[in-house]
Formats: C-alpha cells, sequence, structure tokens
C-alpha cells in the first residue's frame, strides 16, 4: 500500500476509540430507555446530539482503518484477515445503521411533547428490524478480535491480541448494560491494541515470495 493510504489507514483506526471515547464522555446517558432519551434530549441537547455526532463518526473511522488493517494483515496473514476484515466492516455496517436510526431521536423529541416522544421512541427501538439487527453488531467484534489474532501472527506480542479481543467485546457489552465506564475501558485498550498492531506493521519485515526467496538463494 501507498505511504499515503498508509497514514489515512492509521490515523482513521487510532482516531476511532479517541472519538468515540469522546462521545462516551459528553453523552449524558448510554441507556436505550425511551423515557431517559426523552429527558436527556430535553434538558442536555447540544450534548446528546454531538455524542450522536461524535459516536458515527468514530464509527466510520473504525471501518476504514479496519478494512486498513485487513488488507495491511493480509500479505502475512490472509484467512484471518480476510474473516476478520469481512466481519469487523459488516458489525460496523450494523452498527452505522443503528446510529442512523438513533439520529431521529432529537427530531422525534423537538416535534413531540414527552410522552409522545417516549412512545415513538420505544416503539422504533422495538422494532422486528432493530431487534434482529441488533445482536449481529456482535459480529463486528468477532471480527476485530480475529484481526487481533492476525496482528500476533505477523509478529506482535500476545498481549496485543488480548487488549483488542477484550477491547471489542468490551465495549459491546458496555453499550449493551450501559455502562460509560466499561465503554471508555474497552475503548481504551483497543486503542492501545491497535496502537501495538501498527507499529508492528510499521517494523516487521514483509513475506518474501516464494520464488524470489529461492531466487535469492541461489544467488547467494
Amino acid at each position: 500500500m501507498s505511504s499515503r493510504t498508509t497514514v489515512a489507514g492509521t490515523a482513521a483506526l487510532l482516531a476511532a476509540p479517541i472519538v468515540v471515547i469522546a462521545a462516551t464522555l459528553i453523552q449524558p446517558t448510554l441507556s436505550d430507555a425511551a423515557a431517559g432519551k426523552v429527558a436527556a434530549l430535553t434538558d442536555h441537547r447540544a450534548a446528546m446530539v454531538a455524542a450522536l455526532t461524535l459516536s458515527s463518526v468514530g464509527v466510520v473511522l473504525l471501518t476504514a482503518g479496519v478494512i486498513w488493517l485487513a488488507l495491511a494483515l493480509a500479505p502475512r496473514v490472509p484467512r484471518l484477515a480476510v474473516a476478520g476484515g469481512v466481519l469487523g466492516v459488516l458489525g460496523s455496517l450494523v452498527v452505522l445503521f443503528v446510529n442512523g436510526v438513533g439520529a431521529a431521536a432529537p427530531a422525534i423529541v423537538s416535534a413531540l411533547d414527552p410522552a409522545q416522544a417516549a412512545a415513538v421512541l420505544d416503539r422504533i427501538h422495538s422494532s422486528a428490524v432493530l431487534a434482529a439487527l441488533e445482536p449481529l453488531q456482535l459480529i463486528g467484534d468477532i471480527g476485530i478480535a480475529l484481526l487481533g489474532i492476525a496482528v500476533v501472527k505477523a509478529g506482535a506480542p500476545r498481549w496485543a491480541a488480548a487488549a483488542i479481543a477484550v477491547g471489542a467485546i468490551g465495549e459491546g457489552a458496555g453499550f449493551a448494560s450501559s455502562s460509560k465506564a466499561l465503554v471508555i475501558i474497552a475503548f481504551a485498550l483497543l486503542f492501545v491494541g491497535l496502537l501495538q498492531a501498527v507499529r508492528t506493521l510499521g517494523t516487521s519485515p514483509r513475506p518474501v515470495p516464494a520464488a524470489a526467496g529461492a531466487a535469492a538463494a541461489a544467488v547467494s
């Protein structure tokens, strides 16, 4: 990959956890409860809108970063790289869709009274489409964990894979339980693991094709 692609990919990969941590810190609540969301959008509208925006930006950055990481790992561990990249991107797209649906909440709350807004948001959140899609967000966490394993096979220390896997699974658990502390800790671990992955890919030698290796051996 070109140097520009590498810079853009690593920047997206490392910026994503930081952006999501910032979104989590400023968001008054992570709860999906309709009444709580209406109250937060009524009392802290600017913070909620900013957090929703940053969360979507973070997902887009993570998607781009996962694609770059999978492509960078493909020459070394192709199967794990492809599996992790495909699952990671699919999971991110599901999250992006769910976030897009949630982005309608500010408009709903501003147009309706609290009771009506809560009823509408509750119907949206309990819809069959979202109920079917939300469990699929887990495949993105599994994909990122697989990329963590691939990073170790590419030369990174094992703790990097552990940090990536625990971070990926932990952030899903944090959002599911509406725990801001767990989400922040998980994304911090993910950042540390991904940082080590970037360092490894920047310093480890590229694999030499078999034909080229044989030719080099013959010459020597």
